[in-house]
């Protein structure tokens, strides 16, 4: 029989829906049945493409004896991480405050109310990895709830207490009277430091395991462009060569994984994320804007197809995840022998590609197999067209493999990272699918995730799946689709992404910010979405995904730079000056994209170009630049902006390139706009 997971949304959910454990959806009603029941509460979450959840499931979750124990002791809730990021956020701190490293799955055993008492991730079903057994932390957490529950409640007293100091950790005690000045230094030590992290050879920071750290890694190439910067900008090209060349990458179907697990970018763990690809797609523009470099660039329009075949909703969004596991292994859709290539190839063109790819009979991964990665250097076109033809033989043999689980749910803000991520990557390259799947994403958004456009009551719903939406946005779901709608604007040169992209401003400003003692707060849930949760987390610092409330702030002073939107400068001015007005307690890796605001704050730059012939070769000119504080002023730009800027005589466009206050004079040529934006870009 089913249990309650059967009719959620999410995919993980549904995973569970016929172990032998009770479980119950994040709801009011699992806490009002463990208060009936003076039960504690165990909180399990997790996510689809979720390796060790998968393990822990199968060993514990679909186990009968196992599942009696929690079913009598408890009241058992699965969270979607995915879904409910503002719950994993309480219990991921949590776990932190106790001095745990954290990670999921997150096992947490709470009062009858959701606060927390003790915290875990995986727990083998028999003692192990130093570990004790699931099945002996079930009796423990109970018999403490039912005999010490003095005790327990002292935890819960200090757990919560730890959750304040986290939050106050993060504003650093900043009031508006005693914020120091903003300046470029911040952005040249931020890279300075961060390039001394890098690993030199291989590309990354530090060893293994070694993440994308997408917010981060553009940081590094931010730093590169200003003076002192070239430390930074060699360890921004190495790192995204690194992750090229490696494993982490797929070289026959696009697209990168999760993290590898060592210091080389050679083995992946296996589960892409749409969030990570979403980013990889910008910061690649990036890197062919700088360099140019084909063997680079391919990974934009392998990952954009890679989107299209395997990663699209019919309703227009993408999904969340594909998993890292087939046929209950690890990798196995993934990774080839020699034998298998030559299967494929035949005994010359399987010595070819073998000797390129690194495939070899010891392998590089488990039982002999061998995970793809470039370990020859690029040759001649013709000898790469060679190698194309053949990366597409094993691509369709792959095919025939049992291929991975997709996570079908599609999520607002993590589709918005994929709009300004495809953008920008036809931005720099002219790669048109990529802007073509940007606007089917942004039409989806627009169209099935948005109620709604009149400020400051426009809502945006977090989750899509088979046609029905659920839950309001948190604060990253509403900054990055409106960095998108703003992206789409400049883009497409239509006001309308613009209007969509300020009406969710005006609800984050409305809804998720809030100034306690002068201290401006950005909460990841709307206040009138927090009932529930036992803590109302802050958004302050980035992860996998940037912070949402750095994002915020970014789309605040574009509105402020380019359409005069005065009080959303004055906010995000205040933000900046109150989280990095003081050197102490900065940190360049969790801080990345909030110290990216502080270079669009400094160093932005507005171009206007006329309309007269010739204005889309100069803009995509533009476009083609490495740029990253630049904005193109369209009809939304405020009459400040535009004023005093005309066609040159005989009607052909001119550009202005501005920052603040001061316009370059006129220019009327792709090589000229293209000087006067690197000129002004704070190198």
């Amino acid at each position: 029989m089913p249990n309650r997971l059967a009719d959620e949304s999410s995919p993980y959910l549904v995973q569970h829906k016929d172990n032998p454990v009770d479980w119950w959806p994040w709801s009011g009603e699992a806490f009002e049945e463990a208060k009936r029941l003076d039960k504690p509460v165990f909180v399990s979450i997790g996510y689809a493409a979720c390796h060790w959840c998968h393990v822990m499931a199968h060993e514990s979750f679909e186990d009968a004896e196992t599942a009696r124990l929690m079913n009598e002791l408890f009241v058992n809730v699965k969270v979607d991480r995915e879904e409910r990021p503002d719950v994993d956020a309480i219990y991921m701190n949590a776990i932190q405050v106790m001095g745990e490293g954290g990670g999921w799955p997150l096992s947490a055993f709470c009062t009858p109310d959701g606060k927390p008492f003790f915290l875990g991730t995986y727990f083998p079903p028999q003692e192990r990895y130093g570990r004790p057994s699931f099945p002996q932390v079930l009796r423990a957490m109970s018999d403490a709830w039912q005999r010490q529950r003095p005790q327990v409640l002292e935890n819960v007293e200090a757990l919560m207490e730890g959750l304040e100091r986290v939050d106050q950790h993060y504003r650093r005690g900043a009031i508006a009277a005693t914020a120091g000045a903003l300046n470029g230094s911040l952005l040249v030590t931020a890279g300075r430091q961060l390039a001394q992290r890098c690993d030199p050879k291989h590309g990354g920071l530090g060893g293994a395991p070694k993440f994308p750290s997408s917010a981060t890694h553009d940081l590094l190439g931010r730093a590169g462009r200003l003076r002192f910067g070239e430390p930074a900008r060699e360890a921004y090209l190495a790192w995204a060569r690194g992750m090229a060349r490696g494993g982490l990458y797929d070289h026959l179907g696009g697209g990168f994984a999760r993290y590898s697990v060592d210091d080389k970018w050679l083995v992946p763990h296996f589960e892409k994320m749409l969030y990570d690809n979403a980013q990889l797609l910008a910061i690649y523009g990036d890197v062919w804007a700088l360099t140019g470099d084909d063997g680079l660039r391919r990974v934009i329009p392998e990952t954009v197809v890679w989107l299209e075949r395997e990663m699209s909703d019919a309703g227009g969004g993408l999904y969340a995840s594909q998993d890292a596991d087939s046929e209950g292994e690890e990798g196995k859709f993934y990774v080839w022998t020699p034998a298998e290539v030559r299967d494929v190839l035949g005994p010359v063109d399987a010595l070819h590609f073998c000797k390129a790819f690194g495939v070899t009979d010891a392998g590089n991964f488990e039982h002999g197999r061998t995970v793809l990665s470039r370990v020859t250097e690029r040759g001649a076109a013709s000898d790469e067209a060679v190698l194309d033809e053949q990366r597409a033989r094993l691509f369709e043999a792959r095919r025939k493999r049992v291929p991975p689980g997709t996570d079908t749910k599609v999520l607002a803000g993590w589709n918005g990272l994929a709009v300004s991520g495809l953008l920008r990557a036809w931005e720099a390259t002219g790669h048109e699918p990529a802007l073509r799947l940007a606007l089917r994403v942004g039409r989806f958004l627009a169209e099935r995730m948005m109620d709604g456009q009149a400020p400051p009551d426009t809502r945006l719903r977090r989750v899509y799946k088979d046609g029905e939406t659920k839950l309001d946005g948190t604060v990253d779901d509403y900054a990055f689709v409106a960095a998108a709608f703003l992206d789409l604007a400049e883009a497409t040169g239509d006001a309308a992404w613009w209007q969509r992209g300020a009406a969710l401003v005006a609800a984050i400003r409305a809804r998720f910010v809030e100034e306690p003692d002068g201290v401006v707060v950005f909460y990841m849930s709307a206040r009138d979405e927090s009932e529930l949760l036992v803590h109302r987390p802050e958004s302050h610092h980035d992860g996998a995904i940037p912070s949402g409330a750095s994002v915020a702030v970014e789309t605040m002073l574009r509105l402020g730079l380019v359409s005069g939107d005065d009080g959303a400068l004055t906010l995000a001015e205040k933000y900046l000056a109150q989280r990095l007005g003081g050197a102490a307690g900065i940190s360049a890796f969790a801080q990345s994209r909030l110290l990216a605001a502080l270079d669009l704050y400094l160093n932005g730059q507005v171009l206007v170009v006329t309309g007269g012939a010739g204005r889309d070769t100069l803009v995509a000119a533009a476009r083609r630049a490495y740029a990253p504080t630049l904005q193109i002023a369209g009809a939304w730009a405020s009459a400040e902006v535009l004023e005093g800027k005309a066609d040159a005589p005989g009607g052909r466009a001119q550009a202005f390139v501005c920052r603040g206050q001061t316009c370059s004079p006129p220019v009327g040529t792709t090589a000229e706009v293209e000087a006067v934006i690197a000129q002004g870009s704070g190198g």
